[in-house]
């Protein structure tokens, strides 16, 4: 008896097991998916540091293609395979996982810093700087309602003081196989007098982007709200469909707040003495998609740096010339 009740219990764990949905056959599997995605970047970030920037679309188009024929297989394979997991968030969710944990291993072991990588995200409770973000550390935004807005709200509480500086922070990457790539982020906060700062950034590269609001009259905070938007590209109009590849993912989002007005210090741009601008949009320069490393603060820039390895020579096959 006891022999047939261990048999059922078998037989009742394989049913369970095989009722969980699988990725069916015709589109790429998990893993090799992230491989796919994980070259994918590394191509469109060694497209953008070539020295001729007129010819990026060119370049990453044949660096993509080379990241195809590696792996072998077409662009409509991999186009079908990524509108499927496009609307299965919950698995690319976790394939994005896996990327930004490949990308920080990497990193690392070129020498970056745990504090280069993360860049305040460690922080609970520190005597002067704190962490506030308590959401999602990554989310995928598409162009199409409602799933093109990231919204957020937080109420201040005790712990904040007058002259208290929010930093918000996050990575940008862009999957898109044709169009003009326009994310826009807003970081607002409101006063004590009911009186509202803000600061506003444009996206439209893979890299990291930070926005600051500084209570520079010690007002003292009472909420701090913004979002995060993909908008449509204009080139489309209405003819866009939902199996057009328009794609932004967001990871390593902080939102830190810093005492006083102490400068965001050697962490970040290495000078102590240069603290940033009150309420203005900044880009740290240098910083790589996906959650690799940061750089200094400066102008911005349009090209991310990689640590990336190049990608085999055989696998690059020639485009058509530009007409």
């Amino acid at each position: 008896m006891r022999i047939y009740s261990v048999f059922k219990c078998l037989i009742l764990c394989a049913l369970v097991l095989s009722c969980k949905p699988q990725v069916p056959d015709k589109y790429l599997q998990p893993g090799e998916f992230e491989d796919i995605l994980y070259d994918y970047h590394l191509a469109d970030a060694m497209a953008q540091n070539e020295e001729n920037s007129s010819g990026d679309e060119y370049n990453t188009m044949l660096y993509r293609q080379a990241v195809l024929n590696k792996y072998g297989i077409t662009q409509a394979e991999f186009d079908s395979s990524l509108v499927y997991y496009t609307r299965h968030s919950d698995r690319l969710h976790q394939v994005y996982e896996n990327l930004v944990k490949r990308f920080e291993d990497d990193a690392m072991s070129l020498g970056a810093s745990a504090n280069d990588i993360r860049r305040f995200g460690d922080m609970r409770s520190e005597r002067d700087t704190s962490n506030l973000w308590v959401g999602e550390p990554a989310t995928m935004l598409t162009v199409f309602p409602p799933y093109n807005l990231m919204s957020f709200e937080i109420m201040a509480d005790s712990t904040y003081q007058a002259g208290d500086r929010i930093i918000f922070s996050f990575n940008c990457d862009f999957i898109y196989n044709e169009g003009i790539k326009d994310g826009r982020a807003v970081l607002a906060v409101q006063f004590k007098n009911d009186s509202v700062a803000s600061s506003m950034v444009r996206m439209s590269s893979n890299m990291n982007y930070v926005l600051t609001v500084t209570d520079s009259d010690k007002k003292g905070i009472k909420a701090i709200r913004g979002f995060v938007y993909l908008e449509k590209s204009v080139n489309y109009g209405s003819s866009m469909t939902n199996n057009d590849l328009c794609l932004m993912f967001i990871d390593n989002i902080r939102m830190v707040r810093m005492r006083g007005m102490s400068s965001l210090g050697s962490g970040v741009n290495g000078n102590t003495s240069a603290p940033m601008s009150n309420d203005t949009a900044r880009r740290i320069v240098g910083a790589n998609p996906v959650g690799q490393g940061s750089g200094q603060i400066g102008q911005s820039q349009h090209k991310p740096s990689s640590n990336s390895k190049p990608l085999k020579l055989s696998d690059v096959r020639p485009l058509p010339p530009h007409r």
